[in-house]
């Protein structure tokens, strides 16, 4: 792997030095925890070998960091095997919420837990739990892949052999270091610091206000066949993309439900350059929507279309002063707002459903193995609500995963009708009151 290799001591992205910071300054627990329940026959040796051939590949699995100025270590990422099949079902629940729930020590801990857990005679549990520092979402499927394709592959009799990178990590921290240091990236980091100077009251306002913690709960909402047909055809005749409207969507019942300032985040973090959309790694980018109350519907369409594709070539620099940057390390959850977005259409709708961590039903890998995702539940950097959408099989996803210190169940409910409604009106019609 020609990045890793090129330097003795590759520096941290943006994304992994704020979180690093983040995680320094304030009681985090930046946890991403997946879970697939495994019907049928399973090699277990075959398995762990599998998983740890995978897992090892990628340096920044391997990562640890301590110190200032931060220093990366490397240590192999095991597979532990757990039977827990004298355990019921109601102590095996309880046991991997507290499992995936407890903190990760970023110097001392392996920052990539994977644990098969035999649950009965022919049923296991294969967990992934990470912290945010060395993996996002997107990879983290990617991973889940390659492990069960080379698993399927030797056990079929086959050949198999872990996928090399072509462009890695570290390939992608030095590009994205170039474009801070060019000319370029010095417009946008110039752009950047100009916008958010504007908020910077709100900031100070919000930086003396208790922290809210982190206690999430979820409400998922899928919205498919006419109505989704229809929502697109909303944004079609506005020319805008779709990403735009649901994003114009959520901050306008944003600004109906909450009724001081705010910050719009959204996640851009698709892989824009082509190069990088198979790099493993914490590659998510942020960028900061401006929050304008008194506009209409048109109005709001058109001004997040154009704040959105500036950011789309600006990012790495909103990433590295913005809103989870260093103005962004002030903030608590009753001022963020995040929304993230997943095109994944090219998928297979069960599959990528198990993939990305969604609830689903049974998924036959095999004539004598199925796969499932087990709910658990979710520990991020506090916002207020982080909405989280993928689209894929003709259907869009949408989870609203919402801090409790900051709304209560009634109160999301109403919000997810909310922003329903709003999609399907269409640009042209006027929203009735609350």
């Amino acid at each position: 792997m020609a990045g890793w290799n090129s330097s003795s001591n590759v520096p941290l992205s943006i994304t992994e030095r704020r979180i690093y910071d983040l995680n320094h300054r304030k009681a985090l627990a930046d946890l991403i925890s997946r879970a697939l329940n495994v019907k049928g026959r399973v090699n277990v040796g075959l398995f762990e070998k599998v998983v740890f051939g995978v897992a090892n590949t990628y340096p920044i699995l391997r990562c640890r960091y301590s110190g200032e100025p931060v220093f990366r270590s490397f240590d192999d990422i095991e597979l532990d095997y757990i039977d827990i099949r004298h355990m019921s079902k109601e102590h095996i629940t309880s046991f991997l919420r507290q499992f995936c729930s407890s903190p990760m020590d970023l110097d001392a801990d392996q920052l990539l837990g994977l644990c098969l857990f035999r649950t009965d005679e022919d049923e296991y549990i294969f967990l992934a739990k990470c912290h945010h520092i060395i993996i996002d979402g997107t990879s983290l499927s990617q991973l889940w892949a390659e492990a069960l394709y080379g698993y399927l592959s030797l056990d079929a009799g086959k050949s198999y052999r872990p996928k090399m990178e072509t462009t890695d990590f570290a390939d992608y921290v030095n590009f994205e270091n170039a474009y801070l240091e060019s000319g370029r990236g010095q417009k946008a980091q110039y752009y950047w610091e100009n916008k958010l100077a504007l908020q910077q009251e709100t900031v100070e306002r919000a930086s003396n206000q208790e922290i809210a913690s982190i206690i999430c709960c979820e409400i998922n909402h899928n919205i498919d066949g006419e109505e989704f047909r229809q929502i697109r055809v909303h944004a079609d005749s506005e020319d805008i993309s779709l990403f735009t409207y649901l994003c114009a969507a959520y901050q306008q019942t944003l600004c109906e439900f909450i009724h001081d300032d705010f910050w719009m985040n959204t996640n851009l973090s698709l892989r824009l350059e082509r190069e990088h959309r198979d790099v493993v790694g914490p590659m998510f980018r942020y960028a900061n929507l401006r929050v304008c109350r008194n506009e209409s519907w048109q109005e709001k369409l058109r001004r997040l279309s154009s704040e959105i594709k500036r950011a789309v070539r600006t990012v790495y620099a909103a990433d590295a002063i913005g809103p989870h940057g260093s103005i962004g390390h002030n903030l608590n959850a009753s001022h963020c707002y995040l929304i993230t977005f997943l095109q994944a259409e090219e998928h297979q709708e069960g599959f990528a459903g198990v993939y990305t961590g969604e609830i689903s039903d049974w998924i036959s890998l095999a004539d004598d193995l199925k796969i499932r995702t087990i709910p658990l539940p979710t520990r991020l950097t506090p916002y207020g609500i982080y909405l989280s959408l993928a689209v894929y099989g003709g259907q869009l996803r949408a989870s609203f995963i919402y801090n409790v210190n900051c709304f209560n169940h009634e109160q999301m409910e109403g919000f997810v009708d909310r922003w329903h409604a709003r999609l399907v009106c269409g640009p042209k019609n006027s929203m009735p009151p609350l």
